[in-house]
C-alpha cells in the first residue's frame, strides 16, 4: 500500500472516531494536530543553530527593536553562514537551515514552496515546545524601511499590544496587499478592513480571507500556534495559509520588505501606501467581492500551485523532528 493510500484509509477511519473535520481539517474541541494522520519526520535538530553577531545595513533600529521585544527570534536562512543578527537580539535567536530541512524531508514529495513553509512549521513547534508565549520569524530576504521610525510612545503601545495576547494572532512586520493588485475599482475589499488597534502604528483586521503576501517578518501568539503548525502543513505560508486567520494586525507603514520578490521595493511601498489609504481606519466599505469563507478563493500567486499539485503533497509532522 502507498504511503498516499494509508494515510487515506486512516484519515477514514480518524474521521469516524472524532466526528465532522473543518476547513483545514480541524476537529471542534480537539488539538489540529491530532486530526490528521502525519508522516514522521527523522530528526532535524542541527537545522537550529546559534547565529553570529554583527552590523548589517538590512535591518533599521526600528525594525531591530520591534523584533527584540519577541520573546525568541527565528531567523529561516539558507546561507545561514553568511546571516548575522543585532546584539540586541542576544540569548533569544537561532537560525533556522532550510538545506538542513530539505535533507529533513528530501524523501517526501515537496516542491520548493512546500519545504520552505515546512521551515516556518519546524520552527513554530521549537517555539511551542519551549512554552515561548510569542516568537518573531524573520526570513533571511527581508530587509529594513529605514524611513519608518518609531517613537517612545510608538514602542509603549507596540509592547502594550503584545502583552494583549486575546487580541492578535499576528503582528505582520512586512505584508503585501495582492487582493489590491487583482481587485477591480477603487475601495477596500471588505474583508481587508484594518482597525487601529493600539496606537497609530498599527491596524487589525478582524475577519480571515484578506489576501495579504509576504512572510518576511511576523510575530506570531502561542493562542495561534496549534493550528498554524497544522495549517502550514497544509498549504503555502503566504498563499493561502496566513490569510485564513482572523486577528491579524499590521504594523502600518511596515518596516519590512522583501528583497526577493517579482516587484521592486519600490512597488510594494506604493502597495502599502494604497492599501493605507483605501483599508486602515474608517469609511464605507467597498462593494468588490468577498472571498467566501476561511478558505476562499484566493487570487492566484505567481509562484501559487494548483489544487492537483496541491493534494500530491505528502502531510508532514513538524512534532515528529527530534529538537
Amino acid at each position: 500500500m502507498t504511503a498516499a493510500a494509508l494515510l487515506a484509509l486512516l484519515g477514514v477511519v480518524f474521521l469516524a472516531a472524532v466526528g465532522p473535520i473543518g476547513p483545514w481539517g480541524e476537529t471542534r474541541g480537539l488539538s489540529p494536530d491530532v486530526t490528521q494522520p502525519y508522516l514522521g519526520l527523522p530528526g532535524c535538530k542541527s537545522a537550529f543553530t546559534v547565529p553570529a553577531e554583527g552590523p548589517s545595513d538590512k535591518y533599521s533600529p526600528t525594525f531591530e527593536k520591534l523584533v527584540s521585544m519577541a520573546e525568541q527570534v527565528y531567523v529561516l536562512c539558507v546561507d545561514c553562514g553568511e546571516v548575522s543578527v543585532p546584539s540586541s537580539w542576544r540569548d533569544k535567536v537561532l537560525l533556522v537551515d532550510g538545506k538542513r530541512i530539505d535533507d529533513c524531508v528530501k524523501d517526501h514529495h515537496m516542491d520548493h514552496w512546500h519545504r520552505a513553509t515546512f521551515s516556518h512549521a519546524i520552527a513554530v513547534s521549537h517555539a511551542r515546545a519551549r512554552g515561548f508565549g510569542n516568537v518573531a520569524v524573520v526570513e533571511d530576504d527581508a530587509r529594513s524601511d529605514f524611513t519608518v521610525v518609531f517613537s517612545d510612545a510608538d514602542y509603549e503601545d507596540f509592547a502594550t499590544l503584545l502583552k494583549q495576547p486575546a487580541r492578535w494572532n499576528f503582528i505582520r512586520l512586512g505584508w503585501r496587499p495582492y487582493a489590491l493588485e487583482t481587485a477591480i475599482g477603487d475601495g477596500c475589499p471588505r474583508q481587508c478592513r484594518c482597525e487601529e488597534v493600539v496606537g497609530a502604528r498599527t491596524c487589525a483586521i478582524a475577519g480571515s480571507g484578506c489576501d495579504l503576501r509576504s512572510s518576511d517578518a511576523y510575530l506570531v501568539a502561542r493562542g495561534a500556534y496549534n493550528s498554524y503548525i497544522h495549517r502550514l502543513q497544509l498549504g503555502v505560508v503566504d498563499f493561502d495559509v496566513l490569510q485564513s486567520f482572523d486577528k491579524m494586525v499590521l504594523v502600518n507603514p511596515m518596516v519590512s520588505y522583501q528583497e526577493k520578490l517579482d516587484i521592486t521595493m519600490d512597488s510594494q511601498r506604493d502597495l502599502q501606501a494604497a492599501f493605507r489609504h483605501k483599508c486602515v481606519g474608517v469609511g464605507p466599505s467597498s462593494a468588490l467581492p468577498v472571498l467566501d469563507g476561511i478558505r476562499g478563493e484566493l487570487a492566484p500567486a505567481s509562484r501559487g500551485l494548483d489544487d492537483g499539485e496541491r493534494r500530491d503533497i505528502d502531510v508532514l509532522d513538524a512534532d515528529g523532528i527530534l529538537f
